[in-house]
C-alpha cells in the first residue's frame, strides 16, 4: 500500500499542472477592466477577500529581524506564541489552537493534515512580503479546518517599483548566525523571485540567576538547532489580468528539544531529520473577457521528519525512534462572477489528499494513515452605497481510508455558513456583523497516536462545532486606524488534553466551551518619523461543568494579551524600535496533576537601533544592533519549558 499510494497522488498533481497549462490560452484574453467595491477589490482576478483584521507588512516583517514565523508573530493581534514540550513553536488565536486555525502560504495549506500542525519556528520569513489575519469566523471559501481564524502568508511578488536585491548576515547570543539572500527581478511580462538562507544557534542561556534542572548550568540543555531554506518563484504574465506562477521551497532543518522540568517521564529528543519541499502553482485568469474571474492553487509537498528518543539526559543511549513520511496534494479553484454593479457571486471548490506513514525502532512495520478532505463553498455579496451583505454556505466531507490497522471512523460530513454586514457611516467609519457556524474533523494523530508513550489514543472523539458571533468598529483618520472587536462563540465537543492517573494525557471532548473577549488595536502615526502599533486584548474562556456553569479552566488560554511595536527615526538615517509583549493570567496542566496551575505573567521587551547609509549611490546599507528579553525575565510559556534570556544581535543589511 504505502508503494502505491505516494505515485499516485504525484500522478495526479502532474495531471492538474498539465490540465490548468493547457487550458491557459482559454482564459488569457486581454482586457483593460477594472471592477472595484467597498470590501473587495478585483483586478484581473485578483479578490482580496476577506478583508483582514490585521496586516502585518513587509516593512514591519522586516525590521522585526524575525527569524522565523514564531518570531514575527508577536504582532498579531489576541495571538499568543508557545512552545510546546515537543520543541514546536505553536500558536493560539483567540483561545484557539493552531489545530483549529487555517495557516495559508499562497493560497496552500502550511501545517501537515496528520496533525494540522507545523513547527512555526522552522518556517522562514526570507520571501514573505506580508501576513493578514481574520480571526473569528473566516470565509467558507476556505474550507474545512478554519473554524477558529484564517493567518494567510503571502510571498514576494515583484513589479517595476518594488524589487528586493540584498543580503543579510546577523550573528549574536548563542552563538547564532543567520545568512540570507534575496534576489528579484523583472523582465517584460516574466518575472521572479530567489531567496535562501540559512541558520543556526548553540543551546541558549537563560536569564540571570537561572540555572538548568538538567545541567545544572546557565544553558538550556539540547536547544541547539540548524536550518536550511531556499524558495524560488517564476511568474509569467499573458495579459493584464491573466498569470502564471510556479514556486518551489524546501526547509531542512535540524534541533533539540528542551526536556520539560519537574515531570516522571521527560521527553529527551533529537530531530535529526525536518525536511519539508513544497511545489506550488497559482493562476489567475479573466474568463473569456467578461466580469467572471478564476483563482486556483495547486500544491505538492513531501515531509521527511525522524525523532530520536533517548534515555536520559546525556542523549547517548536510544530508547526509540520514530520514523515520519508524509505527502500531501492539495487543489482549490475559486469563481468569481459580476452578477451586477452591486453583487458579486462566488464558488470555491477543495480536495486535500495526504497519506501518512510511519514506524518505529521498537516497531518498524509501516503503519499507514491517509485522508481525503473535500470543500465545497459559496457566497454572495450585495452591496449598496452605506451597506455590503454577505450570505455564503459551505459542505466540508472527510474519509480516512487508511487508519493505521486501528478502528476505522465513517466518513464525516458538515455543513457550514457565514453572514455578515457592514454599514459604512463614511468612507473612513465603518462597522460590521458577522454570524456563522464552522467545524472541525479530528485530525489522524489526535485520533490514533501515542506519541511515544506520552498519549493514550482516543479514536472516539467526535468533530468539533463552533458558533461565532462578532461586531467591530473601524475608524481611520489622517494616517491613523482604530479597530475595536468584541466576540463571542460557544464550541461544541472541544477536544481538550486531560491527565491520567499513570501520568499520561488524553484527548477528551468537552461538552460546551464558551468565550468571549474584545481586542483593540491602533495604527497612529502622529507624524512622518514616528509609528506606533498597540494591540491590547481580552479572552475569557471557561467549559460547562457538571452543574452545568461555564466554570471549568481550560489550558493556555490567557486572559490578557497586549503588545506594542514603536518605531522612530530619531536622528537622521537612525532608526529606534521598542517592541513589548505581555501575557497574564494563564492557566496550564503540569504531568501528573488533574489540577490546572495559573503560570506567572510576564512582560517582555525587546530594543533595536539601526543606522542606514549608502556605500555607493546605488548600494544603500544597515547595520543594526537589537536586544531580545531586554530586561532578562524569566518567563514560561508552557509549564516546565523556560525560555531564553537576554538575547544580543548584530547585523548588516546590504541592498543592491
Amino acid at each position: 500500500m504505502y508503494s502505491h499510494t505516494y505515485p499516485k497522488i504525484f500522478f495526479r498533481f502532474i495531471s492538474l499542472i498539465i490540465l490548468v497549462i493547457s487550458g491557459k490560452v482559454l482564459f488569457a484574453q486581454d482586457t483593460t477592466k477594472t471592477y472595484k467595491l467597498k470590501e473587495i477589490t478585483v483586478s484581473g482576478s485578483e479578490l482580496i477577500n476577506p478583508k483582514p483584521v490585521s496586516l502585518l507588512k513587509y516593512d514591519l516583517i522586516t525590521k522585526s529581524d524575525a527569524k522565523s514565523v514564531a518570531e514575527v508573530s508577536k504582532f498579531i493581534p489576541s495571538l499568543k506564541l508557545q512552545v510546546n514540550s515537543r520543541g514546536e513553536s505553536q500558536i493560539f488565536l483567540r483561545g484557539y489552537g493552531v489545530r483549529q486555525l487555517a495557516l495559508f502560504f499562497d493560497g496552500t495549506p502550511m501545517p501537515v493534515p496528520w496533525d494540522n500542525r507545523i513547527d512555526l519556528s522552522l518556517v522562514p520569513t526570507n520571501a514573505l512580503n506580508s501576513i493578514s489575519i481574520s480571526g473569528g469566523t473566516p470565509s467558507v471559501l476556505f474550507g474545512a479546518k478554519t473554524m477558529g481564524g484564517l493567518i494567510a502568508l503571502e510571498s514576494f511578488i515583484p513589479s517595476a517599483a518594488n524589487k528586493i536585491k540584498n543580503v543579510y548576515y546577523v550573528f549574536g547570543s548563542n552563538d547564532s548566525h543567520e545568512l540570507k539572500l534575496n534576489y528579484s527581478g523583472i523582465s517584460g511580462l516574466f518575472s521572479y523571485v530567489f531567496s535562501f538562507g540559512y541558520e543556526k544557534s548553540g543551546e541558549y542561556k537563560l536569564p540571570a540567576n537561572t540555572s538548568d534542572f538538567y545541567s545544572g548550568k546557565d544553558i538550556r540543555l539540547n536547544t541547539d538547532h540548524q536550518r536550511f531554506n531556499g524558495f524560488v518563484k517564476i511568474i509569467q504574465k499573458f495579459s493584464e489580468f491573466s498569470q502564471l506562477s510556479l514556486s518551489a521551497s524546501i526547509v531542512d532543518a535540524e534541533k533539540g528539544v528542551a526536556p520539560e522540568y519537574n515531570v516522571k517521564k521527560p521527553r529527551f529528543w533529537r530531530y535529526p531529520l525536518w525536511r519539508k519541499l513544497t511545489l506550488i502553482l497559482n493562476g489567475k485568469h479573466q474568463l473569456f473577457n467578461t466580469f467572471h474571474t478564476l483563482d486556483y492553487a495547486v500544491s505538492l509537498s513531501g515531509f521527511k521528519m525522524k525523532i530520536n528518543q533517548y534515555t536520559d539526559a546525556t542523549f547517548s543511549e536510544l530508547d526509540d525512534v520514530e520514523n515520519n513520511n508524509d505527502i500531501v496534494l492539495y487543489g482549490r479553484a475559486l469563481y468569481t462572477g459580476f452578477l451586477s454593479y452591486s453583487s458579486v457571486l462566488k464558488i470555491s471548490a477543495s480536495n486535500l489528499n495526504s497519506v501518512h506513514v510511519e514506524n518505529f525502532l521498537t516497531d518498524p512495520d509501516d503503519k499507514i494513515y491517509s485522508q481525503n478532505v473535500f470543500s465545497f463553498g459559496t457566497e454572495y455579496e450585495y452591496h449598496t452605497l452605506k451597506n455590503t451583505f454577505l450570505a455564503g454556505a459551505g459542505l466540508d466531507w472527510q474519509t480516512t481510508p487508511e487508519t493505521g490497522g486501528k478502528i476505522k471512523r465513517q466518513a464525516e460530513s458538515k455543513i457550514n455558513f457565514k453572514t455578515g454586514l457592514t454599514h459604512y457611516f463614511t468612507d473612513d467609519f465603518s462597522t460590521q456583523l458577522i454570524f456563522g457556524k464552522k467545524s472541525r474533523f479530528p485530525t489522524l494523530r489526535e485520533l490514533y497516536s501515542g506519541a511515544l508513550g506520552r498519549f493514550v489514543p482516543n479514536p472516539g472523539l467526535k468533530s468539533e462545532d463552533v458558533y461565532n458571533f462578532e461586531t467591530n468598529f473601524s475608524y481611520a483618520f489622517l494616517n491613523n486606524e482604530i479597530k475595536i472587536s468584541l466576540f463571542y462563540s460557544l464550541l461544541s465537543n472541544g477536544i481538550e488534553r486531560i491527565t491520567l492517573p499513570g501520568k499520561q494525557f488524553k484527548r477528551v471532548n468537552k461538552d460546551k466551551i464558551r468565550t468571549w473577549g474584545t481586542e483593540l488595536a491602533l495604527q497612529l502615526n502622529p507624524e512622518k518619523e514616528l509609528n506606533v502599533n498597540l494591540n491590547i486584548s481580552y479572552l475569557n474562556s471557561f467549559a460547562k461543568n457538571e452543574k452545568g456553569k461555564f466554570a471549568d479552566t481550560l489550558e493556555y488560554k490567557p486572559r490578557l494579551i497586549a503588545n506594542a511595536q514603536i518605531d522612530y527615526k530619531f536622528i537622521k538615517n537612525f532608526d529606534f524600535v521598542f517592541e513589548a509583549n505581555f501575557i497574564g493570567e494563564e492557566y496550564g496542566l503540569k504531568e501528573g496533576s488533574i489540577y490546572f496551575q495559573k503560570l506567572p505573567s510576564y512582560l517582555i521587551v525587546n530594543s533595536r537601533v539601526s543606522y542606514n547609509f549608502f556605500l555607493n549611490k546605488s548600494m544603500p546599507m544597515e547595520i543594526f544592533f537589537r536586544v531580545n528579553n531586554l530586561l532578562d525575565k524569566l518567563y514560561f510559556t508552557q509549564w516546565g519549558l523556560p525560555e531564553k534570556g537576554r538575547e544580543l544581535l548584530m547585523g548588516l543589511k546590504i541592498k543592491f
